[in-house]
């Protein structure tokens, strides 16, 4: 056979073979093993590579798909397992360098014209190289192919963005790793240096700044994972850093940049020098090599990555005025570092964000390092440093970016440096960096707040906060468009000065409150009539003064007595020199001003009114000293008899004109009136004379004030929000700013407010919250405050309750609407609803709330009230509802019963408390229309049900008894669920619906309960509840093809609910009371509860057989049933062992349990319920199979389970639950075979295990029984053969009872499973 094909070779040369033949030849001659060519691999190898270069030098003609043909074929050569396993055993492969050019070439190609022809292939074909160590050795033997291959690389990435496939940048990551691992050989740094600088920078940098921007992961394109995409911009910088950063150049550095001044005997010498910083800088801004609008944003993405190299390359002691030296020509190739003015404005908001982003991580660079030292600068270098760095501070402020964040973090940086670099321009950097400044975005707002917050610590360190406070008020009070100023303290400088003035000393605030005066004083006072920049002025003034005086440390007892009389002193001048002159002006008639003006010049009165009230209530309770000074308007104590006054020194005259002045517009002088008011009402709470007749009139007509003053403007409401700031309080956020106040103090108004003021409350409450999640918003996304936040922060507030007047208020709002909406669906009327419903309606309410007085009466025509309601429900529930609802009300009534639900409503007073009930029993057998969906209404009735379990739990729960019987709500509550069930379109194991039986078996068993608890005729209302189950159970009469409400499987599963909830109330009767023979009536109550309860039970069981799994509610009452049937049995003749009535119908559920018990493992509701079957079939030894061991089949089923995929801890829990529950039962019900050998052994306690064991001594090796080692061989391997370590915790948690039971004895078969499993230290799973 070798004769045969051993032409092979000439054919593939001959030039009368076809290249078709040819390839096909080539083909076969490298997969047979039957074609024997010496050296075949190689021979092959060179002639696809021959044919190629042939082609591509122009001396061979071949079509493209020939040549895309042999790209292919070299590609499966070199990708060939057949190949690789040559390699590793030694043979030898060589690679011509003719390959690896026309390989350069083709990249250069695919770069340079776009060409997409054969590029995949030839990737593969250098990613085979590449990923191949004894091929690519030639690469590192040809140190130019590989500088040259990756420069053509990074230039086809960077060209061609939108044709970069994946395997590009793999081929990419391979490259680069190749050369760094040569760089890292070569020798020569000034070849190394020659071949970045000249070849690899440009393309390397344009590379870099692309996958910093995102191009090939933004829009969904997912070319690049980003993990690679860190990886190759690693290697850059790391190739950067090892070619024109190396530590053998640092002299040619110190050549370059200190010694230019040494004269002109070393020039000739500097000639023959490497200048390596200008070079590098010569490629970064030589024009031609991308677009001058892409090279301008590389440029400036680069120059602080080449800072940082040259930084961590160089600097260490005695190089920081090197490192220096490199910062202002990198600075210089920023656009704005050399454009003229006119030029500067030119730049778009993106240019100049790229370039002070650049401009930042220079100057962090230097932050974060040691290259300024200020003193040293100044005595050795002669302030360079300074001076550079005061360049671009004036070069900043020239021109201010306030939009642009990284222009704040640019100041911000140079401030930490050295304050002295923006001393000298403090008043331009507060102008245009706070006063003047237009910051809108939150992030540019973050920014901004972190400057001004450096700048207040900076002259908090130095002790010159009065003079950074007296450079703010020159920037303040200089002429300037007042109009288009935005408020002086919006959030961001408000928080920074609440952070820094309780820190600073009391006489720095003094210093600062009195400057603040004092300009207020002479520059705006008296040119304030009529002017509206000084009326404008004089509020941002104000509101700098309140923040002052409102968030500076409080005097106490032990402050320096200088100190508080200075304070003393400072107040009655605020009060005698600003307060009383801005409210005189205020009073007095000016038919000529404007309107505005006279706004502006009021909320600044009152701003400064409703402060200094605040400020000396606080001193005169912190500070005892204070109102013992005397002082000329204030701090004189009132009379014991009299009332506080709204502020010293006015007449009641004035502030009349005040109040009708403020309530002309909703504005910042009607909030700062209303902060007067509750100021007032606080004093007056703190006089001992508050239990007065005239002082809870006061109270009352203050409160009243409050809530009335922003009454109209609530009731129109507001989309706005508010930064909580009450600078920033407008015409557009004055609701929001009154609702925040009124809400603030509840606790003080609502005890002094008349019930139509309760229930306005109550209604804005209610009508504020939100919505939906949506209109709710995140809150990191909005941080100011709106009015529906600010509502259902009050709804979920755990003071809501101790207010009992809003409380009950809001609960009534909340029943008055439900009752509105069930008016507007009422059929035929509301007259009609009033009279088959009338506990509805508030008029009636009083009738429920004196009804329990008469509950037991006769009504007028012979029917108890009792049962006239419980027949009213009876028949809304039967469908004969006068109310039908649509899908629109139904949502509404749903966000009303959410409101309801945030309510607290255990604590509620009888009459509220059966009201409630009331309504939600009615709401619950309304009638829904067809455009209810079924999600809805299950989601609407469940609501329903999961209050009225909430209700049934409070202190009041025993009221409704009252007015229904036990067994009215039972009646009332399954024949709306029957009904209602109809309209479920669900599965009986869907989720939702599951959860909806938890909630009604919950509702129903809480009745039951206290019907026993109370003695509250248990018989008769047992009896009524059995009779009412008996008459729903499957009727044989039926029409064929028919069936009622309760007989369709959700119906079926109600049914089941409603008699395990019976029977699980009435077995720990039983059990107590099977010692007195003399009460029957519960064992015949419980035992026809079990009969109705196993005739449904098998009907939902038969479901399961037909291929459907047992649900969580059957698999529950299954096991309820039995606990039942096992407490009737043991009780009957006092024998232990009776056979049960339904023991056919346990062990079809036994036998159904353990064939689904593995599928059940992710469902815990279901394996829940199906342990706690498990654990009671134990105890039931006559339920168990003759032919097969319980114990040994349940325990086979357990190790299924945990050997299974969806394990959880969860489940190793309930595995052991159900392992100490079943051995546990074990020692009163195993039979002589299943677990060991059990002889009439004398049992004592044992304290580990907490059960009744037999002695150690007693117990023999030969009693651990064959099961019991067949069963732990069995987890071992199943375990050892998953090969998880982390499935011994399984191991260890599931299985550790039955280790402890067996070390207690010391069977000698178990240390020989350990010993088999867990040979020694070499074991793998020891």
């Amino acid at each position: 056979m070798a004769a045969v094909y051993s032409g092979i070779s000439l054919k593939l040369k001959s030039k009368t073979t076809s290249w078709e033949d040819k390839l096909k030849l080539a083909h076969f001659a490298w997969i047979s093993h039957q074609c024997v060519l010496p050296n075949k691999e190689q021979v092959l190898l060179d002639w696809a590579r021959q044919s190629l270069v042939a082609f591509y030098k122009k001396k061979l003609e071949l079509k493209e798909d020939i040549v895309e043909r042999l790209w292919i074929y070299m590609d499966n050569i070199l990708h060939s397992r057949k190949l690789q396993n040559l390699l590793k055993n030694g043979k030898t492969i060589n690679l011509q360098i003719s390959l690896l050019k026309i390989i350069n070439e083709r990249m250069a190609e695919f770069a340079l014209l776009g060409s997409q022809r054969s590029i995949c292939v030839v990737l593969s074909c250098c990613q085979g190289i590449l990923s191949t160590p004894a091929l690519a050795v030639i690469y590192t033997a040809r140190q130019e192919l590989t500088v040259d291959l990756l420069s053509q690389l990074c230039w086809l990435a960077c060209r061609q963005p939108g044709a970069v496939m994946p395997q590009l940048f793999e081929v990419l990551h391979l490259t680069l790793g190749l050369y760094l691992s040569i760089q890292r050989q070569q020798v020569n740094p000034r070849r190394t240096f020659g071949e970045v600088t000249t070849h690899l920078l440009q393309p390397c940098l344009v590379l870099r700044h692309l996958l910093l921007a995102g191009t090939w992961t933004q829009a969904g394109q997912g070319l690049l994972q980003p993990a690679l995409g860190r990886d190759i911009r690693s290697q850059i910088e790391a190739l950067l850093r090892g070619g024109a950063f190396q530590a053998e150049l640092l002299p040619s550095y110190k050549e370059e940049l200190l010694d230019q001044q040494q004269g002109d005997t070393k020039m000739g010498a500097m000639k023959n020098l490497l200048a390596p910083l200008g070079t590098v800088m010569a490629g970064l801004v030589d024009a031609g090599y991308c677009e001058p609008s892409l090279q301008a944003a590389v440029v400036a993405n680069s120059v602080a990555l080449l800072y940082k190299l040259f930084v961590d390359s160089y600097l260490k002691e005695g190089n920081q005025l090197l490192c220096f030296k490199v910062l202002p020509p990198l600075f210089g190739c920023l656009r704005i570092s050399h454009l003229r003015e006119e030029q500067l404005q030119a730049l778009s908001a993106s240019d100049w964000t790229v370039e002070l982003l650049a401009l930042e991580q220079l100057l962090n660079s230097v932050a974060s390092s040691t290259i300024y030292n200020i003193a040293t600068d100044r005595i050795r270098h002669g302030e360079t440093q300074f001076r550079f760095y005061r360049r671009l501070a004036e070069m900043l402020l020239n021109h201010p970016q306030a939009p642009v964040p990284a222009w704040f973090r640019c100041l911000k940086v140079l401030l930490s440096l050295n304050h002295l670099i923006l001393e000298p321009d403090l008043d331009d950097l507060l102008a245009s960096a706070w006063i003047d400044a237009e910051v809108a975005e939150l992030r540019t707002q973050k920014a901004q707040e972190a400057l001004i917050s450096t700048l207040f610590q900076t002259f908090a360190k130095l002790r010159q906060v009065p003079r950074l406070f007296g450079e703010v008020l020159g920037v303040i009070c200089r002429p300037a468009a007042e109009a288009l100023r935005l408020p002086v303290l919006s959030a961001g400088p408000a928080a920074v000065l609440r952070k820094c003035l309780p820190d600073l000393p009391p006489s720095q605030v003094l210093d600062a409150w009195a400057l603040i005066l004092e300009s207020f004083q002479s520059l705006v006072l008296p040119d304030l009539q009529g002017d509206m920049d000084m009326a404008l002025k004089s509020l941002s003034l104000s509101s700098l003064l309140h923040c002052v005086m409102v968030h500076a440390r409080s005097l106490d007892g032990d402050s320096p007595l200088p100190v508080v009389r200075r304070t003393r002193r400072t107040m009655d001048e605020t009060l005698r020199g600003l307060v009383k002159p801005l409210l005189d002006l205020l009073c007095k008639p000016q038919p000529s001003v404007p309107e505005p003006w006279r706004q502006r010049v009021g909320d600044s009165a009152l701003l400064l009114a409703h402060t200094w009230a605040q400020v000396d209530t606080v001193l005169g309770l912190s500070c005892d000293p204070y109102r013992s000074e005397p002082g000329a308007l204030a701090g004189t104590a009132p009379e014991p008899s009299s009332l506080p006054l709204l502020l010293p020194g006015m007449e009641a005259r004035q502030w009349k004109e005040i109040e009708e002045f403020a309530a002309q517009s909703d504005s910042l002088g009607r909030y700062c009136l209303e902060q007067l008011y509750l100021q007032r009402m606080k004093n007056t709470l703190l006089q001992a004379s508050v239990q007065s007749e005239e002082a809870l009139l006061a109270l009352r007509r203050d409160a009243a004030y409050i809530l009335g003053s922003g009454r109209a403007s609530l009731t129109r409401g507001t989309t706005a929000s508010w930064d909580g700031q009450v600078g920033t309080v407008s015409a557009l956020t004055y609701p929001v700013a009154h609702w925040h106040l009124v809400v603030s103090n509840l606790t003080i108004l609502a005890s002094y407010l008349c019930p139509d003021d309760l229930r306005y409350l109550a209604d804005i409450l209610l009508r504020t919250l939100p919505t939906s999640k949506a209109q709710e918003g995140p809150a990191e996304e909005e941080p100011d405050i709106t009015l529906e936040e600010i509502s259902k922060a009050v709804l979920h507030s755990p003071l809501l309750p101790e207010m009992q007047s809003l409380h009950s208020a809001l609960l009534l709002r909340v029943t008055a609407s439900c009752t509105g909406i069930l008016c507007a669906g009422a059929q035929g009327g509301p007259a009609l609803l009033r009279q088959q419903l009338p506990w509805l309606f508030e008029g009636d309410y009083a009738v429920v709330a004196h009804g329990e007085s008469r509950f037991p009466k006769v009504g007028s025509e012979g029917v108890e009230p009792r049962g006239e309601i419980a027949q009213n429900l009876l028949s809304l529930a039967r469908g004969d509802s006068p109310v039908q609802l649509e899908g629109e009300k139904l949502e509404s009534i749903l966000r009303l019963l959410e409101v309801l639900s945030a309510l607290q409503l255990d604590s509620l007073p009888p009459p509220c408390h059966v009201h409630c009930v009331l309504l939600l029993l009615s709401l619950a057998g309304t009638m829904l229309g067809s455009s209810c969906s079924p999600s809805l209404t299950l989601r609407f009735l469940m609501t329903c049900y999961r209050l009225l379990g909430y209700l049934q739990r409070g202190k009041s729960a025993q009221s409704v008894l009252r007015v229904m019987y036990v067994s009215d709500i039972f009646e009332i509550t399954l024949t709306s669920l029957f009904k209602a069930s109809r309209r479920f379109l669900v599965d009986v194991d869907d989720p939702s619906w599951l959860e909806f039986l938890q909630v009604v078996g919950a509702f129903l068993e809480q009745p039951l309960q206290v019907l026993l608890q109370r003695k509250l005729s248990p018989e008769l209302n047992f009896g009524k509840i059995l009779a009412f189950l008996s008459s729903s159970q499957l009727r044989p009469e039926a029409a064929p093809g028919t069936r009622s409400e309760d007989q369709t499987p959700l119906g079926q599963q109600l049914l089941l609910v409603s008699l395990t909830k019976l029977c699980q109330v009435l077995g720990p009767l039983v059990k107590e009371q099977k010692q007195h023979e003399a009460l029957e009536a519960p064992r015949e109550l419980l035992q026809a509860a079990v009969v109705q309860a196993g005739a449904v039970l098998q009907l939902c069981a038969a479901r399961g057989a037909r291929g459907r799994r047992l649900p969580p509610p059957v698999l529950s009452s299954a096991a309820s049933l039995l606990e039942a049937d096992v407490a009737l049995c043991s009780g009957h003749g006092g024998t232990d062992h009776v056979l049960l009535p339904r023991a056919a119908l346990y062990q079809a559920v036994y036998s159904q349990i353990l064939s689904e018990l593995p599928a059940l493992a992710g469902d815990t509701p279901s394996l829940q319920a199906a342990v706690q079957f498990l654990t009671l079939f134990f105890l039931a030894p006559e339920l168990h199979p003759q032919k097969e061991s319980v114990f040994t089949s349940v325990f086979q089923s357990v190790r299924k389970v945990l050997a299974g995929e969806s394990f959880s801890l969860k489940l190793v829990l309930y595995c052991r639950a159900f392992g100490e529950r079943s051995l546990s039962g074990s020692q009163v019900s195993c039979s002589p075979s299943p677990f060991w050998s059990r002889s009439a052994f004398p049992k004592v306690p044992h304290d580990d295990l907490g059960e009744t064991l037999p002695p150690r001594s007693l117990f023999p090796a030969s009693a651990f029984s064959a099961p019991v080692r067949s069963y732990l061989h069995s987890c071992f391997t199943c375990f050892l053969d998953k090969q998880q370590p982390s499935r011994y915790i399984v191991l260890h948690f599931s299985f550790s009872l039955i280790l402890e039971i067996v070390l207690v004895y010391s069977f000698e078969p178990l240390f020989s499973v350990l010993a088999f499993f867990c040979p020694g230290p070499r074991g793998q799973h020891r």
